[in-house]
């Protein structure tokens, strides 16, 4: 019969977030997690990753925990960083929950997954339980923009396949997440007097309003939304604005959706150059369009079918928790590492309210999580 030390567990989830590691200051938290995972009897490596990513950590930490039977290693992955303001936490606890004072985040995002990994792989070694090779990745810096899995060291692990601890309600498993891209935009007019011969000018800021208005945006479908969310330009009001950068946020769940939206802008500043171009002063003028599209992650699918899935929604009903695989629009280490060729569902650990000062984390699932991951480990063998 496998035992929850829950006071254990609690007294470390605790620990972890009264050390201050908002994104880019996450070298004491590294360095505790280093030292907590080689007393439990866990390999350590630190690879570099801090060289690129803004912080004063040296890199993500991967464990390595040996498995008493031939197997692929199964991987289990959370975050060491947090956002702000995550400084000074003061975590009370009380009788099915834990908040912060209420003048900072809690910090469960995602110390609540640490917390569990360390319990997990202390309750394996203490209690001699069968189980495959494990390996552990806290990544860096995962709050903004993932930089620290988008430079792990990958040839350093074997697994391909396990759990990201980063979502929030148990009940729902994580098993599609979008593709995310970053556009920018920039768009040349042409200045003139705006008071005295605005004729003679083209503006940017036309432009790209009429490439806007033209644009599918916001819940473009089922799958697929576009944000344009910052728009700069212009110096004076008597002046013809003749330069305008735009920045915007595109993703969907179907990668070849997200190729069509973004053929589908394209498109619409290529018919705003064409609607602005004029003859000015007897020459041909027209406004200029550059498009610059960078990838954030790639979209993770992982077919509701597999193993993995299927054995957490059989352990999370043995815990008396309805759990659905369900798709999500946000991002996290779970879809960089797919495109990476990992297969990774995002298990919930209890969090509510993530980002915010109203921050929890309620107990029942923190402890529930814990039985369906260790069931779902106990349960690999590839």
């Amino acid at each position: 019969m496998i035992i929850l030390n829950q006071k254990r567990m609690l007294d470390t989830f605790l620990q972890l977030v009264q050390i201050d590691s908002e994104s880019g200051n996450e070298k004491q938290m590294q360095d505790l997690i280093v030292r907590l995972l080689q007393e439990i009897g866990v390999r350590v490596y630190v690879d570099h990753a801090g060289k690129v990513a803004a912080t004063n950590a040296q890199g993500n930490v991967i464990g390595f925990l040996p498995g008493t039977y031939k197997s692929s290693p199964f991987v289990l992955v959370s975050h060491l960083d947090t956002v702000s303001p995550g400084k000074n936490i003061f975590p009370v606890v009380k009788k099915d929950c834990v908040t912060s004072d209420g003048t900072t985040i809690l910090g469960g995002d995602d110390k609540a997954g640490i917390a569990l990994i360390l319990e997990i792989l202390r309750t394996l070694q203490e209690q001699k339980l069968p189980h495959p090779p494990i390996e552990v990745i806290f990544t860096l810096s995962e709050e903004c923009g993932m930089t620290g899995s988008k430079n792990l060291a990958y040839a350093k692990i074997k697994g391909r396949e396990g759990l990201v601890l980063d979502n929030e309600e148990l009940c729902d498993l994580l098993v599609q997440g979008p593709a995310a891209d970053t556009l920018e935009v920039w768009v040349k007019g042409l200045s003139a007097h705006a008071g005295v011969c605005p004729e003679k000018g083209i503006s940017a800021v036309e432009v790209a309003a009429y490439a806007l208005s033209q644009m599918k945006l916001g819940r473009v479908d089922k799958d697929t939304v576009t944000n344009f969310a910052v728009v700069q330009g212009g110096k004076a009001i008597n002046v013809v604005t003749d330069a305008v950068y735009l920045k915007a946020d595109a993703r969907s769940l179907k990668e070849e959706k997200l190729e069509k939206q973004l053929a589908h802008i394209r498109a619409c500043f290529d018919k705003a150059v064409k609607k602005y171009t004029k003859k000015i002063d007897g020459k041909i003028c027209k406004p200029s369009v550059k498009m610059k599209v960078s990838k954030r992650y790639s979209s993770v699918h992982v077919p509701k079918n597999h193993p993995i899935v299927k054995a957490v929604l059989k352990a999370a009903q043995k815990q008396g928790i309805t759990m659905h695989a369900v798709a999500s629009g946000g991002g996290c280490d779970g879809n960089v590492l797919s495109g990476h060729g990992f297969t990774l569902p995002n298990l919930g650990v209890g969090v509510r309210g993530c980002h915010t000062v109203h921050e929890k984390l309620v107990l029942k699932e923190f402890y529930a999580a814990f039985y369906i991951v260790l069931e779902t480990i106990l349960s690999y063998k590839k």
